[in-house]
């Protein structure tokens, strides 16, 4: 694979960049290439007078559900880490603590790690996947219809 370097960029050029990488969960250097790579595909299309596809983003259903899949794989490690026969909402709230969007706002409301450890059970670490309990699978459904209704 060729080797690109790149100077000199003007820093809200670069700001945009390491923001836009932080936010695709990329190196600066992988967005540089596929934001570069999606320019020159445009640039062909032009040249060849398709017309533009316009970019799909995901739609804020699809945005929540992506969150909540990887707060209930967060929530399942830690049900699996204390022991717990299936994962309850300090799971989850756990899982959020982690978060650094909702973190802040679950700090601000007293909702800490170590209370929430507290009040959950220990034992050794168990193996396998985590069944969701009822509770948990309620704070999730009511958490997305709370986002709808904002």
């Amino acid at each position: 694979m060729a080797t690109l370097h790149a100077r000199n960029f003007p820093d809200d050029v670069y700001e945009r960049l390491r923001s836009s990488a932080e936010e695709d969960k990329r190196s600066i250097g992988a967005q540089a290439a596929a934001l570069l790579a999606a320019a020159l595909a445009d640039r062909d299309q032009r040249r060849r007078g398709m017309p533009q596809m316009k970019p799909r983003f995901p739609t804020f259903r699809e945005q929540f559900v992506m969150r909540a899949e990887q707060l209930v794989l967060r929530a399942q490690y830690h049900c699996r880490q204390v022991g717990s026969p299936e994962v309850t909402p300090a799971h989850v709230l756990l899982a959020m603590l982690e978060d650094p969007v909702l973190a802040p706002a679950l700090e601000r409301k007293g909702i800490t790690e170590t209370a929430v450890r507290a009040v959950l059970p220990s034992g050794p670490p168990r193996k396998g996947p985590a069944p969701i309990s009822a509770e948990a699978r309620q704070m999730l459904e009511n958490a997305l219809v709370q986002s709808l209704a904002l």
